[in-house]
């Protein structure tokens, strides 16, 4: 078995979906977590804001009355609420909040496989933004091709980042595009790796998505490259969904939280890494 083991830490905020962040003395990202809570959850009391943002019922107050002059959210008695908001956003907002630990984990450990002056693809999902907000903050000089227009977007903040953002039909229930545009452009590229987050992993199924355009793209993305890294928390392992993208064999690497349950894809050899 090939395994690099470190500890899996994972938190809880309680009812509402989300881990307590550090106390932000920066105004600007302190509301963009707000937003996001908000965009989560819809409805949230000042006092969960506080527990989730590390920051004080005045200073949280202040934050929600310019949130509320921008027009983004309005003031209820005790807290705030969302306008009803694109299913696509609020679908990917909730999806953001969970194991938001591991994903930041499995996102640093990524960022050894993204070669300076290489290029990659990433498909979408909250855990590739996960890994396009490591690439920035790294500040690593790459080609990246994504359908993921939030991925994009977020690689655009780094001068040192050529985004390729991949035409196609916008789907209605993500932020990426899709169809047979998207997978005309991923073949004209040759990528140095695929970092691809599934629907799903297990030895016997294999790489699988909930939809089949997501698999035919992952597919292509792992076809023009010489090397496949996989990014999956501990809820994707050995779980299958409905179409396969490829075999387990067809892996290089596979990055997870948590070693639990990594035996039987181990035996296929792929090495597994636990990110710390």
């Amino acid at each position: 078995m090939n395994y690099v083991s470190d500890n899996d830490r994972l938190s809880d905020a309680g009812q509402v979906i989300g881990v307590p962040r550090k106390k932000s003395r920066n105004p600007a990202n302190r509301r963009a977590e707000l937003k996001r809570l908000m965009l989560a959850h819809e409805t949230v009391s000042v006092e969960q804001l506080c527990e989730l943002l590390a920051a004080s019922p005045a200073t949280i107050r202040r934050d929600l009355a310019v949130l509320e002059a921008e027009g983004t959210l309005e003031r209820t008695r005790g807290g705030a609420a969302v306008q009803v908001l694109r299913f696509a956003d609020q679908n990917f907002a909730k999806r953001e909040l969970e194991d938001v630990d591991e994903k930041r984990r499995i996102a640093e450990a990524v960022i050894r496989f993204v070669p300076a002056g290489g290029t990659v693809f990433l498909n979408d999902g909250s855990t590739i933004v996960a890994v396009a907000k490591a690439i920035v903050s790294a500040g690593i000089e790459v080609f990246a091709a994504t359908p993921a227009v939030n991925v994009a977007s977020k690689l655009a903040e780094s001068p040192n980042v050529t985004t390729c953002l991949l035409g196609g039909f916008m789907r209605t229930t993500s932020l990426a595009t899709t169809g047979h545009f998207t997978l005309s452009m991923v073949a004209q590229i040759n990528a140095d790796v695929a970092i691809i987050a599934p629907d799903a992993i297990s030895l016997e199924a294999g790489i699988t998505f909930v939809d089949p355009n997501d698999a035919a793209l992952a597919q292509r993305m792992m076809e023009q490259s010489h090397h496949t890294v996989i990014v999956a928390t501990a809820r994707k392992l050995n779980a299958r969904c409905r179409v396969t993208a490829a075999a387990v064999g067809k892996i290089s690497h596979l990055i997870t939280g948590t070693n639990a349950g990594t035996a039987e894809l181990a035996t296929a050899g792929v090495t597994i890494i636990v990110a710390e």
